[in-house]
Parts: structure tokens; C-alpha cells; sequence
């Protein structure tokens, strides 16, 4: 049963051209590389749990009518993770919610889709849409286009597009189309059956499943997940993670400041990401004033005078030094938000 405070139901699947970047559209190969290796399934406390294979992570709950699940992964991971399920709870998986549209996130709900509802937010139709044919290369793809006839041969191929020719090439004629580069292998992420735009809430076996999206943190489709009754739980993808140097530059910027406060403001205990380790509220706090701290030490930098370099040696942020990726993204960390505040962002 779903509780919408405003639910649009997709009835029909529309193609609107939005194009996915290529680097977006690829699993980021820097979380192939932590310490979380293996598999396990463990609880958090009540009738929910958590669900890992390497440095990926689901979250799911289970009542007497089913289970709800947060972030289908993999069709790897889905495959394993629903054979665990069916062997340890004998109950069918009846939701299944989308974090974002990303295909490595995304790619495992058709696994569960014989016998659950999929769930993500409205905007992720457009971004799964296969693009009109006449669609051009994307300008960072053109340059393996080495014969100039707007495809890419497989023996043109390199990077992303060599070792994953196969899921790019979803007509199976031996060439990439600028339509299948654009499109990527978000084609085989399963599109939403049951959409939204606003809050809603998952009842299933007398539990509530808060469905809250963030269209504007890490993704435009980007939604986090609240479970409510006596868990006190909440799941967040990639944006914010435990004791793990945030991602990318724009990090500080007041837009993503106010987002991660927001989060915050919302009851719940424990935290889990879709990627690193377990944590609590504590940890969200914490990721919190990493930002804080990160915007304030490179506004001093500034009005001392530095340039983008000078900040990126001067602001250590030496209290994080422990947390995974600092060496790795702490500079680009201090240079989105160098020109975050130089622009007045």
C-alpha cells in the first residue's frame, strides 16, 4: 500500500532526449579499491538489516507481508542477495527502491521484478530513456571516432568504451552509435513502475518506509530513505558517506550545506550509505562539519590572498587525515569550494 502526500503513478514510458554523461553513467572505479571485500548480511536493529558485497550496500526490511528494499545494486549482488533472502526470511522482496538512476546502483532491480514493485523518483525516466538514433557522439567520445564516421568500431574502442563494449552495444551490430554512447549502460536499468515527485510512504505488514527525494544532492533523482517504525534508520547513496572524504568538488557550497543540515533535522539512529561503512547520527554530524570547517578554511585562505594552489597546500584539513580518500580527494575538495566562494556559491 502506498500513502503518497503526492504519487504520480507512470502509466506510459515517454523518451524525452536527456543525455547521460558517460563518466556518470560508469561505476566509480576508486570504490573497487577499499578494504570492504566479501559478502554478509547483517542486522541493524529491529526487523532491518543490512546487505554487502565489497563496498556496496543494500538495506532492506522485512515484515510478515514482504520485504522492502533499498538499492537493488548489481545484478550480481540481486541475484545473491535475493537467494539469501528467500533461504533465510521466506518472505518475496515487494518493493524495491531506487536510490538514483546510476547502472551500477540501479541495474539489479529487474532481478526482483517478478515479484516486486519498483520504486524511484520521476526523473529517472527521462535519464533511462534510450535517446533519438540521430543523436550525435558525445564530445568526449568523438575523438575515438578515428575513421569519422560518427561511430565508434569496437576496434576503435578505449577506456570505458573497450572494456565495456558489450553493454554499450545494445543492438549487437559491432559499433556504437552516439545514441548507445549517450545512453550507455543506464539501458539496463529497469525503469521505475511506481514514480513520485514529493515525499511518500511504504505501509507494508504494518510498517512505514518514508521516501524522501534530494533531486538536487548528488544526482537529479536522488532520493533517501527513512524507516520509521521503532528502527530509527535512514539510507543515503554516495552523497554522504561515514569517515569518507566526500566525493568530487562541490561539496561546501551553501546549496550542499543546506542539504546535508536537512538530512540532520530528520529522527533516526542509525546511517547507512551505499557504499564504505556502517554508522549513526553521529557520523552525519560529522560529515557535516567536514563541509563546515572545509568552507571556513578556504574562505581564510582567500581573504589572506592565496591562490587555488596556495589554499590546496595550506587547507590540510588535518583532523580528517584518517578518513578513506583523503589523500585522494581532499584537493578536489578544497578547489570546488575555492571556486564555489569565488563565485558566491
Amino acid at each position: 500500500m502506498i500513502c503518497p502526500r503526492r504519487l504520480a503513478i507512470l502509466s506510459t514510458l515517454f523518451a524525452t532526449t536527456v543525455f547521460a554523461s558517460i563518466a556518470g553513467a560508469q561505476p566509480r572505479a576508486i570504490y573497487q579499491q577499499t578494504q570492504y571485500k566479501g559478502q554478509e548480511i547483517g542486522k541493524l536493529t529491529g526487523d532491518v538489516y543490512y546487505a554487502r558485497m565489497d563496498d556496496y550496500l543494500s538495506v532492506f526490511m522485512v515484515t510478515p507481508d514482504g520485504i522492502v528494499l533499498v538499492e537493488p545494486v548489481g545484478t550480481e549482488f540481486a541475484t545473491w542477495l535475493k537467494g539469501e533472502l528467500a533461504t533465510r526470511f521466506k518472505v518475496p522482496v515487494k518493493y524495491v527502491i531506487y536510490s538514483h538512476h546510476h547502472w551500477d546502483h540501479g541495474s539489479g532491480a529487474s532481478v526482483y521484478a517478478d515479484t516486486a514493485r519498483i520504486v524511484g523518483h520521476e526523473a529517472m525516466i527521462p535519464r533511462l530513456a534510450m535517446p533519438p538514433a540521430s543523436t550525435p557522439l558525445p564530445d568526449n567520445a568523438k575523438k575515438q571516432d578515428v575513421n569519422g564516421n560518427g561511430r565508434i568500431e569496437q576496434s576503435e574502442a578505449q577506456g570505458n568504451l573497450q572494456t565495456q563494449f558489450a553493454l554499450y552495444d545494445q543492438d549487437r551490430d559491432g559499433v556504437l552509435s552516439g545514441a548507445e554512447v549517450t545512453r550507455g549502460p543506464l539501458a539496463f536499468v529497469r525503469p521505475p513502475d511506481l514514480t513520485y515527485r514529493d515525499p511518500i510512504t511504504i505501509l507494508l505488514g504494518g510498517k512505514r518506509v518514508e521516501v524522501l527525494p534530494r533531486p538536487t544532492a548528488h544526482a537529479d533523482d536522488n532520493t533517501i530513505v527513512r524507516f520509521v517504525d521503532g528502527t530509527g534508520v535512514l539510507f543515503a547513496s554516495d552523497w554522504i558517506t561515514v569517515k569518507r572524504v566526500p566525493f568530487g568538488g562541490d561539496v561546501a557550497t551553501k546549496d550542499e550545506l543546506a542539504l546535508v543540515k536537512a538530512v540532520e533535522s530528520l529522527e533516526f539512529d542509525h546511517f547507512i550509505c551505499s557504499h564504505g561503512m556502517l554508522g549513526k547520527k553521529a557520523d552525519v554530524i560529522s560529515n557535516i562539519r567536514y563541509r563546515e570547517e572545509l568552507r571556513a578554511a578556504v574562505a581564510k585562505s582567500i581573504a589572506a590572498g592565496q591562490t587555488l594552489e596556495q589554499a590546496q597546500a595550506s587547507v590540510t584539513m588535518d583532523a580528517y587525515k584518517d578518513w578513506e580518500f583523503y589523500a585522494q580527494q581532499r584537493p578536489a575538495n578544497v578547489a570546488g569550494t575555492y571556486r564555489a566562494l569565488t563565485s558566491g556559491k
